[in-house]
């Protein structure tokens, strides 16, 4: 019993490593909790609408399709050519920046990063936080308390200043969603699959205990 009781708790501490993985935004950093949810359709949808109109001027999310996203997200094709690429690429296209090839060193000075995993590699709660962390200072420049000295402008300006704390927060919890969802669209499917496949697991480790017990029953030790 007592091993049963230590592979219970070895296989927790393994369910949990992602979880304190996604946690961990980076040293001295206090994040904010994004609160998302993976299973809310609006906010997928919302999100991937604020990510075409407020991100892809200089970031693409090369490793999706459009008709991947609709597919997810629950979009006909038409409406994702109609709501994220505006009519300018074909369903199955990549999610590629609308930015031309060069401008991004001449005006920003670096290339801006490709977006498809940056929820895998900071987590929700990372890209949460950076949204909400743009301030003015005296000279009313903008900084970023997470990433101090960006070049990436406070891109969520024009909500901050004319929405509702809480619709600048839910804007940015959006994008936070649809990024994670870009990380790993099947994400969901495999949570889901996952707790069965551990259930099934435990079932059978049960089972045989029980076997091992009836084997060993009439040997004496």
């Amino acid at each position: 019993m007592k091993k049963i009781i230590w592979i219970l708790s070895f296989s927790a501490s393994l369910l949990a490593l992602p979880f304190a993985a996604q946690a961990a935004g980076g040293p001295g950093i206090e994040l904010e909790p994004a609160h998302n949810n993976l299973r809310h359709a609006d906010s997928l949808q919302r999100g991937a609408v604020l990510f075409s109109n407020y991100c892809m001027a200089c970031h693409s999310a090369k490793y999706m399709r459009y008709n991947r996203i609709a597919k997810d997200i629950g979009w006909s094709d038409e409406q994702v050519v109609s709501q994220m690429a505006h009519g300018l690429n074909k369903v199955v296209d990549e999610v590629q920046t609308r930015m031309l090839p060069g401008v991004a060193m001449d005006v920003l000075g670096t290339e801006p990063p490709d977006l498809s995993l940056m929820a895998r590699l900071k987590g929700t709660d990372y890209i949460y936080t950076f949204l909400r962390a743009y301030h003015q200072d005296e000279n009313g420049n903008w900084d970023n308390t997470v990433l101090k000295g960006t070049s990436m402008p406070n891109v969520l300006e024009g909500i901050q200043r004319h929405a509702s704390s809480e619709d600048y927060a839910q804007a940015a919890r959006d994008i936070a969603n649809f990024l994670e969802y870009v990380g790993e669209p099947a994400k969901m499917d495999r949570m889901d699959l996952g707790w069965k496949v551990i259930a099934f697991l435990l079932v059978l480790l049960l089972l045989t205990y029980v076997l091992k017990k009836e084997y060993w029953r009439d040997i004496k030790h």
